[in-house]
C-alpha cells in the first residue's frame, strides 16, 4: 500500500487506486498514515475526522468507519491498539514520511554531493498543496505549515548546493517560479538576487530587489533584512563579466523535437530527478520501455532536447531497428557510425567490436556527451555502445532490458498510455480545443477506443482533421467495430504509423509456444487475467505458462500489473483476437473457452460454498476440470477472489449465453448471488441473470429457467423494479413441474417479498403459506427457513405480530443449522421487527442488535440497512430519540453509499424525529 499525502490524496494497493469516496474516510486514513506503524488514540482520530463537532458517540462511530476502512484496504492492515489504531504499514510507504526521513538523513550527510541527492530524492515527492483534498481542517493546520516549511528549507538548500558548485542552469527560473507561490519569502528572493548576479544578469538582479523592496513596503511596511540589502550594494558597484568563449563544432544528431508535445509531466519529471541524482563522474543510463505505439520515442527526443545543453560535447542519435520490417544495426556498425560522429577517420577504426567499443570508451572518457539509443532489440545490442564516464544515454525499447537493469544499473521508465486529460490534449493538437468542447462524450469514449495510446490517439486525431465535416462522434463509430479498428486507425502509405505493422514485428520475435499463449488470450474476456486462467486456456502447467506470460510481459505485449496478474492494452487485445481467428480453427477456441468457463464456473463454486453454503445448488452439475484447482481458505478470501474477478465474472455469462450454452450461463450466474446480494452489486446482478433468463428460454432449459428467473427476479426486487420481478418470476413459476418442486418455494417466496413490498400482504401471505407447504413437502431444510421468513415479514405487514416472530424464529434456527450466517442474521432482524412491533422492545433491541453484529461481522452493509431501521423504530417508540437517530443516520450513509431506494425512507424518519410534536411513540 502506498499512501500520497503531498499534492492530491491518493492511496493504492498494488498500484490501484483505492476508492475512499468519504471525506471522512479519507480523513482517517490521512490521519493514520502520518503516524503509519504507531498507534494514534481515538480522541486524535475523531478530531480528524470530526473536527469539534463531535458525534454523540465517538467510539462506536470511529470503529464503523475503520470497519469499512478496512473492507476496503484490508482487515490486516488497519491494526486495533490500546484506546487507537494503527496502520500496519513501514512509514516509507507514506510520501510524507519518506520525505521526512529523507530531509533528517540528509542533514546528517557530511558529503555535499550525497546530500544533494537526497533532497532531490525526497523534493520529487512533493506534488502540490499537502493533504489536498484530505477533507480535515485539523488534520490540514497540524500538517500543512510544518511539512511546507521542511520543504522550503529543503529546496533552499539544494539550490545553496548548486550555486555553490556553479551548477543549475535553470535555477533563477526555478527561484522565481518559487517566487510566485511564496512571495513574501525572503530567503527565496535573497537566492535568486544572488543566482543572477552569480550568472552575470547584474541588471535584473537590481531589478528584482527593486521588486522586493516594492512588495515589502506595500505589504509589511518594512524594508529587505540586512543580506539583502548588502547584497544590493555589491550589485551597484559590480562590473559586467567577459563574454563567454566560443565553442569548436559538436555533434548535434538529436531528431527534431516533438510538435505540441503533451501529457507527460510526470514522466519528464522522473527523468530529471534521475538525472539530477547522477554523479557527473559516472555514466548515466535511462531506459524508456513500453509497448509499441506508447510514445517512447517522442518522450526520450523531447526530454533529451530539455537537457542537451548540460552535455555541451554534443548528442548522438541512433535508430537500431530492434523491432522493425529492417534487420537491427548489430553493434559493430552502430559503433562505427558513433565514432565517426566524434572525429574518429574511417580508417583509423578498428574492425573488432571489442577494440571499438573500447576506442568510443576513451574517446567519450570525461566528455559531456548524450547518446539516444533508440528502438533496442535486448541489452546486448546496447552494452557495447556504452561510453565513458560523464556521460547520459538514453534507450528506447519494447524489451525490458532487464539485464541493463541489472548489471549496468541503469534507470527504467516504463511508459504507460495516456490518462484521459493527456489524450484530450493530444487530440486538440490536432483537432482544437473548440471542436473537443462541442463533444466531450465522443471525445471521452475515442479515447477509450485508442487505449490511451498515442500513436492511436495522433492516427484518430489526423483523421478527425483531414476531415473537418465529420463529427468525432463519427470517428468513434467507425471505431467501435472491434473488427475494423486497426484498419481504420493507419496510414496505407507509411507503415512507420500502421499499428497492426508495428504489433507484427513484436509478435513475430516470439518463442511458437508464447505466441500461441498471445492469441489464446484473447478469448478471455475480463480485464484482468490471472496466470491460472492463463493456465486453463493454453493447456499448459502453470510454471510453463509463468514463463511464457513473463516472455510476453517483457515484450509488452502483455501488461503486469502485479504478481500473477497481467492485462491485455485494448488495441493489443484487438491484435490477438486477429491472430488467434487466423491461426486457430473454430473448434479449438471453442475447446479452449469452454476449458476456461468450467473452470471459472468449478472456482465460484468453490467460492459460493464459503458465502452461502445452502443446498439451492443441487442442479448445478460441475464439469470435470483440467487445470489448477482453486480452494479457499475462508469468507474473506472467496470475496477477495470475486472483487478480482467480478467483470470477467459477468462477461463470461455473457459470452455463454451467445455461444447458447443454456446451462453455464444460469449456472454461474446463479452461484454469484450470494456474493451479489451481499455486496450489492445490483448491476452485474441484473445483467448476468437476465443473459441467463433469455437462453434458458430460447434453448427450452426448464429447469435452467426456473433458476435464471428466479435469480433475475431477486435482482429486480433489490432494485425496487417491482412489477418486471413479479413478471419474470411468474415465468419461473410457469416452468416448474405440477406440484411444485424445490425450486419453486424459493420462486413463491420472491412472489411473497414482492407483493409486500407493494403492500399487498393478503396476497403475500398467500405466497408465503404456498411456499411453506411445498417446502415442507421437499423435507429440505433450507427451503423450509426462506419459506417460514417470508411468512415471517407477511405476518408482519398483516399486524400479527406473535406469529411473525414465531415464523421468524423459526427461520433464524434453520438458516443457522444449515450454517447460512447471512439468512440467519436477516431473520433475526425479522425477529426483533415483530417483537418491535408487539410492544416487547427490550427483546427487540437484544435481537436487533445481535442481527447487527452478525452482519458487519460480515461486511453485509446491504442487509443491515432494514435492520437499523428496524432499531431506530423500537428506539423511538421507547422515546431514546438521539439512539433512533444515529441508527438511522448510519442507515442512510449506507443507503447512500450503495445508491439504495430506502434513501428516501431513511429521509423520511429522520424528517420525522427533527420535528417535536411527531415524537410519539410508533404504533
Amino acid at each position: 500500500m502506498d499512501i500520497r499525502l503531498l499534492g492530491s490524496f491518493e492511496a493504492t494497493i498494488g498500484g490501484l487506486p483505492v476508492a475512499l469516496t468519504s471525506a471522512r474516510q479519507r480523513a482517517l486514513l490521512a490521519g493514520l498514515a502520518l503516524s503509519a506503524g504507531r498507534p494514534v488514540s481515538i480522541d486524535t482520530l475523531a478530531r480528524y475526522v470530526w473536527g469539534e463537532s463531535l458525534p454523540a458517540r465517538v467510539r462506536g462511530s470511529l470503529h464503523t468507519y475503520v470497519m469499512r476502512l478496512r473492507r476496503l484496504i484490508g482487515e490486516e492492515t488497519v491494526a486495533t491498539a490500546p484506546d487507537g489504531y494503527r496502520l500496519a504499514i513501514e512509514p516509507d510507504r507514506v510520501d510524507a514520511l519518506r520525505f521526512l526521513r529523507l530531509l533528517d538523513d540528509a542533514v546528517e550527510q557530511p558529503d555535499p554531493v550525497a546530500e544533494r541527492r537526497m533532497l532531490v530524492t525526497a523534493l520529487a515527492l512533493w506534488h502540490g498543496t499537502p493533504l489536498e483534498g484530505v477533507g480535515s481542517p485539523a488534520l490540514a493546520g497540524e500538517w500543512a505549515p510544518l511539512l511546507t516549511e521542511r520543504y522550503l528549507l529543503a529546496v533552499e538548500r539544494r539550490i545553496d548546493l548548486d550555486a555553490g558548485a556553479g551548477e543549475g542552469a535553470d535555477l533563477a527560473a526555478e527561484l522565481t517560479e518559487l517566487i510566485a507561490r511564496y512571495p513574501l519569502r525572503e530567503s527565496l528572493w535573497e537566492r535568486l538576487v544572488a543566482e543572477l548576479a552569480r550568472t552575470g544578469r547584474r541588471a535584473e538582479a537590481l531589478a528584482r530587489y527593486a521588486k522586493l523592496r516594492e512588495l515589502l513596503a506595500e505589504q509589511l511596511g518594512v524594508e529587505p533584512g540586512a543580506e539583502l540589502r548588502r547584497l544590493h550594494l555589491e550589485l551597484l558597484s559590480a562590473e559586467a563579466p567577459p563574454a563567454p568563449a566560443a565553442r569548436a563544432e559538436v555533434p548535434r544528431q538529436l531528431p527534431f523535437d516533438v510538435t505540441r508535445f503533451t501529457g507527460r509531466d510526470s514522466e519528464l519529471a522522473e527523468l530529471d530527478e534521475f538525472l539530477a541524482g547522477q554523479h557527473e563522474r559516472s555514466t548515466a543510463i535511462a531506459v524508456i520501455e513500453g509497448a509499441a505505439g506508447v510514445g517512447k520515442t517522442s518522450l526520450a527526443v523531447h526530454w533529451s532536447h530539455r537537457v542537451r545543453d548540460r552535455f555541451p560535447d554534443g548528442q548522438l542519435f541512433l535508430d537500431l531497428r530492434g523491432h522493425s520490417a529492417d534487420a537491427p544495426i548489430t553493434p559493430d556498425a552502430a559503433l562505427g557510425r558513433f565514432l565517426r560522429a566524434v572525429g574518429v577517420a574511417a580508417e583509423a577504426i578498428p574492425s573488432t567490436v571489442e577494440e571499438r567499443s573500447a576506442m568510443l570508451r576513451s574517446r567519450l572518457a570525461g566528455a559531456r556527451m548524450l547518446l539516444l539509443l533508440d528502438n533496442a532489440h535486448d541489452a546486448a545490442q546496447v552494452r557495447p555502445l556504452l561510453p565513458g564516464s560523464g556521460n547520459l544515454v538514453v534507450v528506447t525499447s519494447r524489451s525490458q532490458l532487464r539485464g541493463l537493469v541489472a548489471r549496468e544499473g541503469a534507470h527504467r521508465l516504463a511508459l504507460g498510455s495516456l490518462d484521459h486529460r493527456g489524450a484530450t490534449a493530444l487530440l486538440a493538437g490536432s483537432v482544437g480545443h473548440s471542436r473537443l468542447a462541442a463533444e466531450p462524450d465522443a471525445v471521452a469514449e475515442l479515447a477509450d477506443l485508442c487505449g490511451g495510446l498515442p500513436l492511436a490517439l495522433a492516427l484518430a486525431g489526423e483523421r478527425a482533421s483531414r476531415f473537418g465535416g465529420m463529427s468525432i462522434a463519427g470517428i468513434v463509430e467507425e471505431l467501435r467495430d472491434q473488427r475494423s479498428r486497426l484498419d481504420t486507425l493507419r496510414d496505407p502509405h507509411d507503415t512507420g504509423t500502421d499499428l497492426r505493422a508495428a504489433f507484427s514485428w513484436s509478435y513475430k520475435a516470439l518463442r511458437p509456444e508464447a505466441a500461441k499463449l498471445f492469441r489464446l488470450l484473447g478469448l478471455h474476456p475480463g480485464v484482468d487475467i490471472s496466470l491460472s486462467a492463463a493456465a486453463v486456456l493454453c493447456g499448459r502447467p502453470v510454471r510453463e505458462t509463468r514463463d511464457l506470460l513473463d516472455q510476453l510481459a517483457s515484450a509488452h505485449l502483455l501488461n503486469q500489473p502485479r504478481a500473477d496478474r497481467y492485462q491485455f492494452h485494448d488495441l493489443l487485445r484487438v491484435y490477438a483476437v486477429e491472430r488467434l481467428e487466423e491461426a486457430e480453427s473454430p473448434a479449438e477456441q471453442e475447446h479452449a473457452f469452454r476449458r476456461l468457463l468450467d473452470w471459472y464456473l468449478c472456482t465460484a463454486a468453490e467460492a459460493n460454498s464459503q458465502v452461502r453454503p445452502d443446498l439451492l445448488t443441487a442442479d448445478v452439475v460441475l464439469p470435470e476440470i483440467d487445470g489448477p484447482a482453486v480452494r479457499f481458505p475462508d469468507r474473506a478470501a472467496a470475496t477477495a477472489w470475486y472483487l478480482g474477478e467480478r467483470s470477467t465474472l459477468v462477461a463470461l455469462v455473457a459470452a455463454a449465453a451467445r455461444r447458447r450454452w443454456a446451462d453455464r450461463a444460469w449456472q454461474l450466474s446463479w452461484l454469484l448471488r450470494g456474493f451479489n446480494a451481499e455486496r450489492h452489486d445490483i448491476d452485474e446482478w441484473i445483467e448476468m441473470a437476465r443473459h441467463a433468463v433469455e437462453v434458458a428460454e430460447a434453448e427450452g432449459d426448464r429447469l435452467g429457467l426456473q433458476y435464471a428467473a428466479n435469480n433475475l427476479g431477486t435482482a429486480l426486487l433489490r432494485a425496487s423494479r417491482t412489477d418486471e420481478a413479479l413478471a419474470v418470476l411468474e415465468q419461473g413459476l410457469a416452468a416448474a413441474p405440477e406440484g411444485g418442486n424445490a425450486l419453486s418455494v424459493a420462486i413463491l417466496s420472491n412472489l411473497a417479498g414482492a407483493y409486500y413490498l407493494r403492500a399487498e400482504y393478503e396476497e403475500s401471505y398467500r405466497y408465503s403459506s404456498a411456499g411453506v407447504e411445498v417446502a415442507r413437502r421437499s423435507g429440505e431444510q433450507t427451503y423450509v427457513a426462506h419459506a417460514e421468513l417470508n411468512l415471517s415479514a407477511s405476518c408482519i405487514g398483516l399486524g400479527k405480530f406473535d406469529d411473525a416472530a414465531e415464523h421468524a424464529k423459526k427461520a433464524e434456527e434453520a438458516f443457522r443449522a444449515v450454517g447460512d450466517q447471512y439468512h440467519s442474521a436477516l431473520a433475526k432482524g425479522n425477529h426483533a421487527e415483530a417483537l418491535g412491533r408487539a410492544g416487547r422492545y427490550d427483546e427487540a433491541m437484544e435481537h436487533g442488535l445481535r442481527a447487527l453484529a452478525s452482519l458487519r461481522e460480515m461486511g453485509a452493509d446491504y442487509g443491515s440497512i432494514d435492520v437499523l431501521i428496524t432499531l431506530g423504530r423500537i428506539q423511538h417508540s421507547m422515546d431514546e430519540h438521539a439512539g433512533a437517530r444515529e441508527h438511522w443516520l448510519e442507515a442512510l450513509e449506507t443507503c447512500l453509499r450503495l445508491n439504495d431506494p430506502r434513501t428516501g425512507e431513511v429521509r423520511g424518519l429522520l424528517a420525522g424525529l427533527a420535528t417535536p410534536e411527531r415524537d410519539a411513540p410508533h404504533p
